[in-house]
């Protein structure tokens, strides 16, 4: 019996040994096997309502994500499971619901705004500047319009404020204390100008509203702000924006809230308190993770902000959608850096519209005015847009250092175009981010 079996054993493994050594291919198909790369795809996804009902609680509750349970901690499981023949090399963008627990409209202004004829009043060129506070021509404004005021009385003034490269809103609050306007605090550059419903503003509304000065359940407030907004601002253009605050009651107590509308051209529709956002992901030796990497090139909306901050602007010449010091063009979605045909031109003067570049042409040549454009926009310009863009930015998310590639367009001389990127990465958190320069390409094509 025992010989038998051995005898079987044997023969068992010269049929193998023959069949293997019989396919002449055997070893190439192994070597084929090998050398297969992963397959690769770069993809876009929006998620649906399965994938979040993935998730118990919040998640599938809401069909979005939120700060504390961010889409980088569950995305990688959702990609993982939905597309399993893509690995390394592979990337995603995938877009996601994120719940605002703060959005930013809750950081609205809610003040007397001051106009261009009390700015005008003060000495002021409607706006005031670090060389020119607020806190040193208000009170005295205060004391003129409110002469009637009576200890403990409160004033919130929203007014622009100007430093280099930037214009925004600020919101200070003064008090009297019986003989002056005492400053006691400023909210620098406020998201929005909001309303405060006042005590009349509920009395056309009637009933309970109008009793209490407040809006509750069996009265809620998207029944009535749509209409009160249409007859208090009846001349707002299409995507107008307007921040509303007021009273409301919960069953227990009465509250402030604050909510976001925008016309469409015929109703105020409220803004709902989840947003739409994109991330990207990657597939590397671990699986699907988190890429923080921001990649854009300049559109429309970036340069018509690069035209509004332009230190320079647009002098004498009619061209309202273009900028002297960055050289920003809305029209052309570019900036133009030609220097015989715009950005030397001369004024009625006989001076130079950009009279820096001017007199660098004119001591160190165009070679130097080439480089002193390149670097206002990649040293400057496209900082001050960057903090513009992603007032959030942090140096890491989720441990990965964050960077962010900013592609664009030069038009020069004799019609040569060029594609040039840089590469910035944020060094600080904060209002405004700081970003720092680290690579320059200066044409991608």
């Amino acid at each position: 019996m025992k010989n038998k079996k051995s005898f079987i054993y044997s023969v068992t493994m010269a049929v193998i040994v023959l069949l293997t050594a019989c396919d002449p291919n055997f070893d190439l198909y192994e070597k084929m096997d090998a050398a297969v790369e992963p397959y690769s795809e770069n993809i876009e996804f929006t998620l649906e309502d399965a994938d979040y009902n993935r998730f118990d609680g919040f998640i599938a509750d809401y069909k979005a994500f939120n700060d504390t349970m961010p889409a980088m901690d569950y995305v990688p499981e959702i990609l993982a499971s939905r597309f399993v023949t893509l690995n390394l090399g592979s990337s995603a963008m995938v877009t996601f619901n994120h719940f605002l627990l703060h959005p930013d409209w809750w950081d609205a202004g809610f003040g007397y705004v001051l106009t261009e004829e009390e700015y005008s009043f003060m000495g002021v060129d409607n706006t005031f500047t670090p060389n020119n506070p607020a806190y040193e021509n208000l009170p005295d404004w205060l004391d003129r319009m409110y002469g009637d005021a009576e200890e403990g009385d409160e004033m919130v003034i929203i007014y622009n404020f100007t430093e280099p490269g930037l214009t925004y809103q600020n919101e200070d609050t003064y008090q009297f204390d019986g003989e002056a306007w005492l400053h006691h605090e400023t909210r620098e550059n406020i998201p929005y100008i909001g309303y405060e419903l006042v005590a009349e503003d509920y009395e056309p509304f009637g009933g309970s509203i109008a009793q209490f000065g407040n809006f509750s359940e069996d009265n809620p407030p998207e029944n009535y702000l749509p209409v009160f907004l249409k007859n208090k601002f009846p001349f707002a253009p299409i995507n107008a924006e307007q921040v509303v605050k007021y009273r409301y009651h919960d069953g227990s107590m009465t509250r402030n809230r604050i909510d976001k509308y925008v016309f469409d051209g015929i109703i105020w529709e409220s803004v709902p308190y989840v947003e739409e956002r994109s991330e990207q992901y990657i597939f590397d030796e671990e699986g699907w993770a988190f890429d923080p990497t921001v990649i854009f090139d300049l559109g429309r909306d970036d340069f018509i902000y690069l035209v509004e901050i332009d230190p320079v602007g647009q002098q004498e010449f009619a061209y309202a959608d273009f900028g002297y010091y960055y050289g920003a063009s809305v029209f052309y979605n570019n900036f133009d850096i030609r220097i015989i045909g715009r950005r030397l031109d001369v004024l009625e003067s006989g001076e130079y519209a950009d009279a820096a570049l001017g007199e660098i042409y004119e001591n160190e040549g165009p070679e130097a005015v080439m480089d002193e454009m390149i670097r206002r926009i990649i040293e400057e310009g496209l900082i001050y847009l960057l903090q513009h863009k992603f007032p959030d930015a942090q140096p890491q998310l989720g441990g990965i250092d964050v960077h962010f590639f900013v592609g664009f367009e030069t038009f020069a001389d004799n019609w040569v175009r060029r594609f040039p990127q840089a590469e910035y990465i944020c060094t600080a958190p904060g209002d405004p981010p700081q970003f720092e320069l680290v690579n320059f390409i200066e044409n991608r094509e």
